[in-house]
């Protein structure tokens, strides 16, 4: 990497992590491109230009808080544990992850906003469908998921599952009907066979 490329991604770096802590607090569309350059320590026109625009921008910042998750995912994959306990750990991450940006203005309005909205599925659905693929193939090779049921199949049961998960009331429940809605996703009705 040259040092213009060096100097580039550290704009970028800046102007993401500007645009993030912002967003959290005010809400994303109570921040300007103007306040975000100021605190990233940068002109305005560099964020145009690296961005496009706000909504741009917004999808930029949930995709790198979406590749953080990712990244520590793929850490507790890694670890020497049964496949139960991975899967536990990850939607507890994940739940815990939902319950922050849930208590921040950056997810409100960004719900509020179909747009934005719509983007973040999107950027999700393309970060998380690999990992996802992956995880279930570790869970067929230890012995956790029946390996007779097709990958796509499990994938699907996973994708309609998720937005329970993701729910705000799901959020506001107590750890006894989360653990509780875990195990149903874990062993459905009827428990372990």
């Amino acid at each position: 990497m040259n040092g213009y490329e060096k100097r580039t991604n550290i704009k970028k770096e800046a102007i993401l992590d500007s645009a993030r802590e912002l967003f959290t607090v005010h809400g994303i569309q109570a921040v300007s491109i103007n306040e975000i350059a100021k605190r990233a320590g940068v002109s305005p026109v560099s964020i145009y230009n690296y961005f496009g625009d706000k909504n741009t921008l917004a999808k930029e910042v949930f995709i790198s808080c979406i590749e953080t998750a990712l990244r520590k995912y793929d850490e507790i994959m890694e670890r020497n544990i049964p496949f139960n306990k991975k899967l536990i750990l990850i939607l507890q991450d994940k739940s815990e992850m939902i319950n922050q940006i849930a208590l921040s203005n950056f997810d409100k309005k960004a719900l509020d906003d179909k747009t934005l909205h719509q983007i973040f599925q999107e950027a999700l659905i393309d970060r998380v469908m690999s990992l996802y693929q992956r995880f279930i193939e570790l869970g067929k090779k230890e012995g956790s998921i029946d390996e007779n049921i097709p990958t796509e199949a499990v994938l699907d049961y996973f994708m309609l599952s998720m937005p329970i998960f993701q729910h705000p009331d799901f959020l506001a429940t107590s750890n006894d009907y989360k653990t509780g809605m875990i195990d149903l996703f874990l062993y459905g009705i009827i428990g372990k066979k």
